[in-house]
């Protein structure tokens, strides 16, 4: 697969009136809408480097490159990308990108359209279009490339991305620490560990079944990741035994909070602000049914609700909904609830569209007026 190609595929498309779903590893082909697509483009094949520049911390790579290809050759040179979206590390940047998949290190290092430095796609007709540059400094073009973060393939097929690359840690470890006592205790705990002058990497609060899921326990669960130079990280590791009793644990575990919804048929993410947020963690964390993951970034003030295979949402599901609803006890603000996952029968009832608006149809008509990129993903 090449850019060539993927233009001619689309302009064969556009000709013949036939839909096209857009893959890369097709690892995350149940999440969104079902696409009303006749025929897939797959860009798995389209892999590998296109320009290494380590001096100046950027990457240019084909679409279709793993996540784990980009972190071998960036460690390399004691760098790396600090992207890790829920799913499969074996995902390709371009579906990263497209989905604008973001997981626990977002908190600290930003969104997939933070790291995007530029890209090049192919539209709905089958044009190439790059948008942004291949320097940090060089944001010319940048809107257009965080409008495609996150567009679900519907505006075009990203085919080359240039990343913004960090320094690699030298000392890079995970502690968890049980959340034990009643709602109180826990809550203070959590404010404790948040409003620290800790600077982690990464903060995940897990309900019990998710920790049980992890072999991390029986408890709700603390979950933070300490990296930098080795002196930082000791400081930090003392300054946090003053607050709770950590225990370190194999930085593995954030590989296998990405894959709790690997199963899942349902997975919700509520979003609120983040100090109004941490009021509600606590109870929300003590919600235990087996088959049902809590992940709560506190910092972002995200809450991830999966529902793994054979489970149901049921009533530990409403309620974490409700609580995140409650947030707002002065109707000021409300939290987003976002529906990543669900049965193919249930999208049209519960989320038939998030594209109804004027604005977003206008920029559809634009970029791809023929309607045959992903249609229906993001709804109709």
């Amino acid at each position: 697969m090449s850019t060539e190609v993927v233009v001619s595929t689309i302009k064969e498309s556009v000709g013949t009136g036939t839909p096209l779903r857009i893959a890369g590893r097709s690892t995350w082909l149940d999440a969104g809408r079902p696409a009303r697509a006749t025929n897939t483009i797959s860009l798995r094949d389209d892999s590998g480097v296109v320009s290494y520049v380590p001096g100046d911390l950027t990457l240019t790579v084909r679409a279709g490159t793993p996540l784990t290809e980009i972190e071998r050759v960036t460690r390399e040179h004691d760098q790396w990308l600090p992207l890790d979206p829920y799913g499969s590390p074996d995902g390709t940047i371009g579906a990263t990108i497209a989905t604008a998949s973001a997981g626990p290190l977002a908190s600290n290092f930003g969104l997939p359209r933070d790291l995007l430095l530029g890209l090049e796609f192919v539209n709905g007709r089958g044009e190439v279009v790059r948008g942004g540059g291949k320097v940090v400094k060089n944001v010319a073009g940048f809107d257009l490339s965080r409008l495609l973060t996150g567009s679900w393939g519907t505006l075009g097929v990203i085919t080359e991305v240039t990343l913004r690359l960090y320094a690699l840690p030298s000392a890079d470890r995970t502690f968890a620490i049980a959340l034990k006592g009643s709602e109180r205790e826990m809550a203070s705990l959590i404010r404790a560990i948040i409003e620290s002058p800790l600077s982690p990497y990464a903060v995940q609060l897990l309900n019990p079944s998710a920790a049980r899921a992890l072999g991390l326990g029986h408890d709700p669960i603390c979950l933070i990741r300490l990296g930098g130079n080795d002196a930082v990280v000791r400081a930090q590791v003392n300054m946090l035994s003053q607050i709770a009793r950590p225990r370190e644990v194999e930085p593995a575990v954030w590989i296998r909070i990405r894959q709790l919804d690997g199963d899942a048929h349902t997975t919700i993410r509520i979003a609120g602000l983040p100090q109004r947020f941490l009021a509600a963690s606590a109870r929300i964390l003590g919600e235990d049914v087996p088959g049902i993951y809590t992940c709560i970034d506190p910092r972002r003030g995200v809450l991830r609700l999966v529902v793994g295979a054979g489970a149901e949402i049921g009533d530990a599901g409403i309620s974490a909904i409700s609580a995140s609803q409650d947030l707002y006890k002065d109707g000021t603000e409300s939290s987003e609830v976002i529906f990543e996952k669900l049965p193919p029968e249930v999208w049209s009832g519960v989320s038939p569209s998030v594209v109804s608006d004027g604005l977003s149809q206008g920029i559809k008509r634009a970029f791809d007026p023929h309607n045959i990129l992903n249609p229906g993903i993001l709804g109709d």
